[in-house]
Formats: structure tokens, sequence, C-alpha cells
């Protein structure tokens, strides 16, 4: 199912209806420790122990909690008891090596805070470095958009593509399933996600997600 015709609006009223529903998701973080900095919210924190390729522990003022990279993801190394083998075990590597144990790091929030897991949300700065975008350059991240949390997306989508089209990385393993998909595979889930195309607007009913570059998709609940 396609909505032509109002692609650009809907995309929009869309990605504005999701930021209205998530308002407020902010309980997985002491509320004390976001600041403002240039028009951003953002959090100071040091890095505890990397857990995969897009997670890490954060000691946010005195206290541990689990940082969900956004806008990427990476095969998987313990998801219902499976991994996705040497690819996964590749991207926690990168990760480590991005941020030994003690470093600092800002974490910038974008619309929605904290996920269903209660896991906190942001964009992973060390120092002036964007780590999220970083994995992406390093081929061993995709792209994954989910609205309302779409600031970097854009940017996001340029480096995947250029990834794809070299066929990098995990991009050049065509056994490997997209690690969103690997895990609605493994969970034996239907496609519960609406999927956006950043580039056109476009809007498609849940289903499969190659009607979209890879470099494209944006997800929406």
């Amino acid at each position: 199912m396609t909505f032509r015709g109002f692609c650009g609006v809907f995309f929009g009223v869309w990605v504005g209806l999701a930021a209205v529903f998530s308002h407020g998701s902010e309980r997985c973080v002491p509320a004390d420790s976001i600041q403002e900095i240039d028009g951003k919210r953002v959090i100071q924190a040091t890095v505890a122990r990397v857990v995969d390729g897009d997670t890490v522990k954060a000691n946010i003022r005195g206290t541990e909690l689990s940082v969900r990279f956004l806008s990427i993801d990476t095969p998987e190394t313990h998801y219902m008891g499976r991994s996705q083998g040497e690819w996964g075990d590749r991207a926690t590597e990168a990760l480590s090596e991005l941020l030994p144990v003690r470093s600092k790091i800002t974490i910038e929030l974008d619309r929605e805070v904290c996920d269903r897991y209660g896991r906190l949300l942001g964009y992973v700065f060390k120092g002036r470095r964007n780590i999220n975008q970083a994995m992406l350059e390093s081929a061993l991240a995709v792209n994954y958009c989910i609205a309302p949390n779409l600031r970097y997306c854009e940017d996001f989508a340029r480096v995947v593509a250029e990834k794809v089209a070299d066929r990098s990385g995990i991009f050049g393993d065509a056994s490997l399933e997209l690690p969103y998909e690997w895990r609605r595979i493994i969970s034996d889930r239907p496609y519960e996600k609406y999927l956006g195309d950043i580039r056109t607007r476009e809007v498609y009913g849940p289903g499969p997600v190659d009607r979209v570059a890879i470099s494209d998709r944006v997800f929406f609940f």
C-alpha cells in the first residue's frame, strides 16, 4: 500500500505525531543529568563496558545505564540464544576500539529518550566524533532510523549508500540478513512497522522492506 499524492506532508505529519506520543518518555534517566548545550539536550557519561556493536553500559552520575545507539543497527551477538557470528563479533570489537572502558562520552538526545526496554537512546560522541556515524563508516552497521528520532538520518543514509555501492563490510556478505530483519525472522514476528523512504517521502504499509533502498529506509510504529 503506497500513500501517493500526500507523501511529503504525510511523512512530516507522521514524524510529528510520533514525537507527540513519545513526549515525556524520560523515565530511564535522571532528569537532572540532562543539560542543554547549543540547543541540544545532552548527557555527560563514562563508558563502563561495551555490550555489542550498538549498545554500551555507561556511568551517569554514579548510575550504570544501558545506552542504545540511535539510528544504527549492528549484527547480533546474543539474541534469543542466537548470534550472527563473525559480523556481530567484529562490530563489538570495532566499538570497543572506538570507546575503551572509562572513555568520556557525550550522549546527545533526540525526541524520544527511552525505548520500551528502558534503555537510554542517543547519539554518542567522543570529543567531536559521532560514534554512531563512525560505526556506519566501518561498514559494520546499517542505518536503522525509527521516527521520531531522525536528526542524522539523511547524513547516515549518504554513508550507507556508499558502503552498499562498494559492497563493503556487512554489505558484501550476501548470506547475512540485516540485523533488524534477522531479529524479526528469529522471533517469528510479522512485519509490524510502516516503512518510509527518506528520499521520496513515500510511506508504505507493513511488509517486505526491499521496496525501499537500504540506505533510504525509515521506520514508523
